[in-house]
């Protein structure tokens, strides 16, 4: 297994990515960590319908992943939103308009000292599909090769050009387009309780994704943070790890570890109604962490920064130094 320094630990071949928001819980983890990862991730270049990028980039966090030799792989993004489809739409069936998003992500990275980019686009129509490959062809002949391009893509089971939320994106066609794709294996469940990412929901997605893109190329996405349900269904409220910690001992809830998920859960009452919860911990982390290994993938992509257990380090140090058979936990 090939064998890197960074930061004065021994990696085993994986690298860690993390996401990134400039929060001030984000920063402070970024300053006591930023020699333990090999990029960063920040979700800082919004698009625009003119095709042009909103600059959110932070100082401050540039200068410490300048300071401790810290790559970073800016995120060109379309603002996470459902309500963004028709920008997304228009930027990319629009040759005019796909031409000048390529040429404004091109000034952006001759303008900034990155390494590179991470293309983030979510809630693409699935009619874009070719519209989507077509604009990552496009990139993929104009990029200089010195510029490292993953792309986030959502996880899938199968192939299904028809879904809503995955049916855009072909897998086996954006990875012949870049470097790496980020399968962001996580919100399971989102409209009703459930686990963030059991441990059998990320084996099938990368059973399937493992078919269709060379392991080498795919970096395993990962969350760090939780869910809260107030009802039976709807929108949760997130929760960074801290956050719920700190509400299962507000209500005197015993956090049960699920052995079936892989993942931490508990449930309590407040103002006559009954909450579930489920989160991340370090050992959900590491428990995923082993399929890491087990598909020999290129490492994992953290969602996101400041959200996560402090424990996770000391297993991304332990599993990733004295190898995958390595558990403390």
């Amino acid at each position: 297994m090939a064998e890197e320094m960074k930061g004065g630990v021994l990696f085993f071949g994986k690298e860690n990515d993390w996401f990134y928001v400039s929060t001030a819980s984000s920063i402070v983890s970024l300053q006591r960590h930023a020699r333990e990862m090999h990029h960063l991730v920040p979700f800082w270049f919004g698009i625009t319908e003119q095709g042009t990028l909103v600059d959110q980039s932070q100082p401050a966090a540039v200068k410490i992943a300048g300071n401790n030799n810290l790559p970073i792989l800016a995120i060109i993004h379309n603002f996470a939103s459902p309500h963004m489809d028709d920008l997304i739409h228009e930027l990319l069936s629009n040759e005019t308009l796909r031409q000048k998003l390529i040429d404004s992500i091109e000034i952006m990275l001759e303008n900034h000292d990155f390494a590179g980019l991470n293309i983030d686009f979510e809630f693409v129509p699935p009619a874009d599909r070719a519209n989507l490959n077509a604009f990552f062809f496009c990139s993929s002949r104009r990029r200089h090769t010195r510029f490292k391009i993953t792309i986030s893509v959502p996880a899938k089971l199968a192939d299904d050009p028809e879904h809503p939320f995955s049916g855009a994106f072909d897998y086996r066609t954006l990875a012949s387009f870049s470097d790496q794709l980020y399968i962001l294996a996580y919100d399971e469940h989102f409209s009703m309780p459930g686990p963030i990412a059991s441990i059998g929901f990320v084996r099938n997605v990368l059973d399937y994704a493992t078919s269709v893109i060379p392991p080498h190329k795919i970096k395993l996405g990962m969350a760090v943070y939780g869910y809260d349900w107030g009802t039976s269904q709807g929108i949760p409220k997130s929760l960074t790890y801290r956050e719920a910690i700190e509400l299962a001992q507000r209500h005197n809830a015993i956090i049960v570890y699920d052995e079936e998920a892989q993942e931490p859960t508990f449930t309590y009452t407040a103002n006559g109604r009954q909450h579930v919860v489920w989160f991340e911990n370090a050992r959900s982390f590491s428990a995923k962490l082993d399929l890491v290994f087990k598909y020999n993938l290129a490492g994992i992509a953290v969602w996101r920064l400041g959200q996560e257990d402090p424990r996770i380090w000391i297993v991304i140090r332990n599993r990733l130094t004295f190898g995958p058979n390595f558990h403390l936990l």
